[in-house]
């Protein structure tokens, strides 16, 4: 089912665009990849911008903060059988949670927001997840492995820094995810 129609959906010409700068969980893509595109990024900028600036984005517990109605919404929008996308809502309908430690049970209480990370299913939900979230100035770049984000801002265009932070913040709070901050680092990057 993921090689037939799941992962299809990542190289799927009326939607390839929205992935091509998530390099994890595709069928072309890696960390290798990942880097190479990084480098290649990078090294274009540098041609004509004194430096770079390599904002790295983390997202606090993103997998476990992913809505169930918002994927399905953009599930919807994607090319799959309807059989297909009724199983994947019906797999991310009515999920429970209930913790036990100690011997102490707690209250089984329904959740509307995960997607489990190890699972076959998983890292496509999550690819889809993060596919509409792009750099608002054409000059910038994102590029994101899994929930794992960077952001490049060619010197030139630095005072857009903070209109893409908020714009990435605004698009987080909207996904249900958190950008976290104190583990978010800048790195400056110029020619020697």
């Amino acid at each position: 089912m993921f090689r037939a129609f799941l992962y299809p959906i990542l190289v799927h010409p009326d939607h390839c665009h929205l992935f091509r700068d998530q390099f994890a969980f595709r069928p072309t893509g890696s960390t290798t990849a990942a880097v190479i595109y990084l480098f290649q990024v990078l090294t274009e900028l540098l041609q004509s911008n004194d430096y770079v600036h390599v904002i790295a984005l983390d997202f606090s517990k993103a997998f476990d903060r992913v809505r169930h109605h918002s994927l399905a919404s953009k599930f919807a929008n994607v090319t799959i059988p309807d059989y297909l996308y009724n199983w994947i809502v019906n797999n991310l309908s009515g999920r429970k949670h209930q913790t036990k430690r100690r011997g102490i049970v707690s209250p089984i209480i329904s959740i509307n927001a995960s997607i489990i990370q190890g699972s076959a299913l998983g890292p496509v939900e999550y690819v889809l997840t993060a596919s509409d979230l792009h750099p608002i100035s054409p000059h910038n770049k994102l590029c994101k492995y899994a929930d794992d984000t960077c952001l490049l801002v060619p010197s030139s265009n630095s005072p857009s820094i903070p209109s893409e932070i908020q714009h990435i913040s605004d698009w987080a709070t909207a996904n249900n995810l958190k950008l976290n901050n104190s583990k978010s680092q800048e790195m400056i990057v110029h020619l020697p």
